[in-house]
């Protein structure tokens, strides 16, 4: 990474509650999924959108800046835990997560404000906005042969311990540093925009 620059994402994060009822699932879940290495319950988010791998500091003011415009007329909203799927949709399960449900509308509203706004200053979203937060995600170093249904078996042990719908207010959008380590991703806050009635 040349110097000057950051690795960088914009989110919505977690509160306390929610992180602890997945780091419970996550804990039991880690036995059952031994290929996959899991996210560790403070880095837990959902992504808006990820700006790049070498987005210069100098614009952080700016990005900053362009953020709050965009959500300017986006109100806080309950946003629910849904349900668990993995990526991609078909064959073998790169990545487990846990999708959104009552908010869901107005999570993507957000998203296409925030990332329309950034649009102007050059960021062009590599992929369609799909709500999901990652706990998981198959290790570099695994490379078994066809196994059992890992896909079915992750919906299976959410739907054990899920209890009820967790849910929250999203009240603040988080501009973010990922730095990289052998350890997994180190993240700092680098920006934080409320949204107008969460000021």
């Amino acid at each position: 990474m040349a110097a000057g620059t950051f690795r960088g994402f914009v989110c919505v994060s977690l509160p306390s509650d929610v992180r602890a009822f997945l780091e419970g699932f996550m804990a039991e879940a880690r036995r059952g999924f031994p290929s996959f290495r899991f996210v560790s319950s403070e880095n837990l988010h959902i992504t808006l959108e990820f700006l790049g791998n070498e987005v210069s500091r100098a614009m952080v003011p700016r990005i900053t800046h362009v953020i709050q415009e965009s959500v300017a007329h986006v109100a806080p909203f309950e946003l629910c835990l849904g349900t668990p799927s993995a990526f991609p949709s078909r064959g073998r399960p790169r990545v487990l997560y846990v999708g959104t449900d009552k908010g869901t509308d107005r999570l993507v509203e957000l998203a296409s404000k925030v990332r329309s706004g950034l649009v102007t200053l050059g960021f062009e979203a590599d992929k369609p906005f799909q709500p999901h937060i990652t706990l998981a995600r198959r290790r570099r170093d695994r490379h078994e042969g066809e196994g059992p249904d890992e896909r079915a078996l992750w919906e299976k042990a959410f739907s054990r311990l899920r209890q009820g719908s967790l849910c929250w207010c999203v009240s603040q959008v988080f501009l973010m540093e990922s730095t990289l380590t052998p350890a997994g991703a180190v993240y700092s806050e680098l920006g934080r925009i409320a949204l107008p009635e969460g000021r």
